[in-house]
């Protein structure tokens, strides 16, 4: 009893009637998972749209966009203040130059030791003061000279005051170790 289409391919009904329950039993199979997928997935669907505690996804996105311009206005006063902050910064002393050395070691009578020194101190514009230190037994005597772009123009500079203003003008270009820039007699500040 074999139907004219089995009989053109020349298939057994036996044969024919296992292949459909082996298709059958491999969609099934295939069907079972494809279910447990989409259950998996209808359930992070329904998580997201409701949220853990029923909140709906809008109310969420909304206060996610609060929160963003909440930290927008905060950026805006971290802005300003870094720059009260960066002018500060720009206007302080950041530059240094001492030179200690020994003011009248040719006069063997009158020794101050190497208590003397050149203290040069310069904002980031090279804008500021030395203070030069003469200390000898008799007492100790302190002159302050301005110094403006890097130049003084209000009086001539000591020896010792050149060498304390070239330190502090060169002061961002001294590496640790770097010894062309370290004079006989500095000390690093």
């Amino acid at each position: 009893m074999n139907s004219r289409i089995l009989e053109f391919f020349n298939v057994k009904l036996d044969m024919f009637i296992i292949f459909i329950c082996v298709v059958f039993v491999v969609m099934a199979i295939t069907l079972f998972f494809l279910l447990l997928d989409y259950l998996k997935i209808r359930k992070k669907y329904v998580e997201f749209m409701t949220g853990e505690s029923g909140k709906s996804l809008e109310y969420t996105i909304y206060k996610r966009f609060r929160e963003i311009d909440e930290l927008k206005e905060g950026q805006k006063d971290n802005d300003s203040q870094i720059e009260i902050i960066y002018n500060l910064v720009r206007k302080s002393y950041n530059k240094i130059g001492i030179y200690r050395y020994d003011a009248f070691s040719i006069d063997r009578n009158v020794n101050g030791g190497s208590l003397s020194f050149a203290l040069t101190m310069l904002n980031s514009e090279n804008n500021g003061f030395i203070v030069n230190t003469i200390h000898n037994r008799a007492g100790c005597y302190v002159y302050m000279k301005e110094i403006r772009h890097g130049v003084c123009e209000n009086a001539p500079l000591a020896e010792e005051e050149e060498i304390s203003l070239n330190m502090a003008l060169n002061y961002d270009k001294k590496a640790p170790g770097n010894q062309e820039l370290q004079e006989e007699g500095a000390v690093d500040a």
